[in-house]
């Protein structure tokens, strides 16, 4: 009978999965229903195997070791939170649950990307040395979502791809992206800051005393800001929340955003001085989308040069502000894949795509869901356990 119930559960979830557009899941389910199905038979080899307690052990074993493989490379894994540059959304010490249904999981473009059984081919040398090459081209399953502006996304970092970053997605294929006094425009539409999202404020008080009295009381840490003091004001990395609660108190003047100028310098993204932004002047700049045609010239080719030479693999040669592949004058460039802009909520304080450029698809790995558990030098953060966003 409860056999029957099993087959039946596994049936319905591979029929489920199915109509939500998984079906290569629902063909692993499905897989998995047969094996259980010969596994529990009276078929005279299955008895013969349960017989040999060795043999059946070992198979077990083998079957949990390669299932353990499928989870974590079609399903879900788990990474921790090692900066702050999420916060205060996500924190040091914080566990959080990828999943990889959401988008579909990316197929590994080496044996080196499979979990443990990576271990057989750092054993070999003449593996080994093509360790960072791709064998495989890039592929990725059908997921029941798309990526969407808000999300919180684990991707392969752009200049080092055995780095895993977690940021939010603040720009999609297609988009006009635009930073304006630190508020994100998208389609020149201002975007709503998240609500635990931080930034560098000049806050001004009247009595020092009082001050530091308060932002003890509130739990605000102003480590840094000493080293930053001038005259009356103290710069302070808040949420709008904490801003809030500063706001108002006899001691505070006034709390105003810091906002960095732009200037020549050109200290983030594409790092030219033809564009000279900051990390809160930025743009506007179009995120290139699959299909996106674009006009070869010099502006364009500064732009985006990053992505057209490590990710799609077009180098032309220019003379005379003009370009060319193998002597023939090219005048547009058609984008091959689709690309994200992403920042971290800690806005003055994250190492993200205003620095280092955007994000190929093919680096995304999955969307973050939820925070398993969090635990840091002080012990485990009970109140964050199991915690959504």
């Amino acid at each position: 009978m409860k056999r029957k119930i099993y087959i039946t559960l596994l049936l319905a979830v591979a029929l489920f999965l199915l109509v939500t557009g998984l079906g290569w899941l629902a063909t692993g389910v499905l897989l998995f229903c047969v094996l259980y199905v010969v596994f529990t038979s009276k078929l005279k080899p299955v008895v013969w195997l349960k017989k040999h307690t060795i043999l059946s052990a070992a198979f077990t074993l083998i079957g949990v070791f390669l299932l353990a493989i499928g989870v974590r490379v079609f399903v879900f894994e788990i990474y921790g939170i090692p900066s702050g540059s999420m916060e205060n959304t996500l924190v040091r010490g914080d566990k959080v649950l990828v999943s990889k249904l959401n988008y579909g999981p990316r197929l590994p473009r080496s044996p080196f990307e499979i979990p443990w059984l990576n271990i057989f081919f750092y054993l070999n040398k003449s593996a080994r040395a093509k360790s960072d090459s791709a064998w495989w081209d890039y592929n990725r399953l059908h997921g029941y979502t798309t990526i969407r502006r808000g999300d919180i996304i684990v991707f392969q970092f752009p200049d080092n791809e055995k780095e895993a970053f977690i940021k939010r997605c603040v720009a999609l294929p297609g988009e006009t992206f635009q930073i304006r006094n630190s508020e994100i425009f998208v389609n020149n539409r201002q975007q709503e800051r998240p609500s635990k999202s931080k930034l560098i404020y000049r806050v001004w008080y009247n009595n020092i005393q009082e001050f530091n009295g308060l932002t003890d009381s509130l739990n605000m840490p102003v480590y840094g800001a000493w080293y930053r003091e001038q005259k009356d004001f103290k710069e302070i990395n808040l949420s709008h929340l904490e801003k809030e609660e500063l706001t108002g108190h006899s001691c505070i003047d006034s709390i105003t955003s810091k906002i960095t100028i732009i200037d020549s310098t050109a200290h983030t993204f594409p790092w030219h001085n033809r564009y000279p932004w900051t990390i809160d002047q930025y743009g506007p700049v179009i995120i290139p989308e699959k299909g996106m045609k674009m006009e070869m010239n010099a502006d364009n080719y500064v732009l985006y040069r990053k992505i057209l030479e490590k990710f799609e693999h077009f180098k032309p040669e220019e003379i005379d502000r003009k370009f060319f592949i193998n002597g023939s004058q090219v005048n547009e460039y058609t984008f091959e894949q689709n690309y994200y802009f992403m920042m971290g909520d800690n806005r003055h304080r994250s190492n993200d795509s205003r620095i280092w450029g955007l994000v190929p698809e093919e680096h995304i790995v999955g969307k973050a869901v939820v925070i398993l558990f969090s635990k840091d030098y002080n012990g485990m953060k009970w109140n964050r356990c199991l915690k959504g966003f």
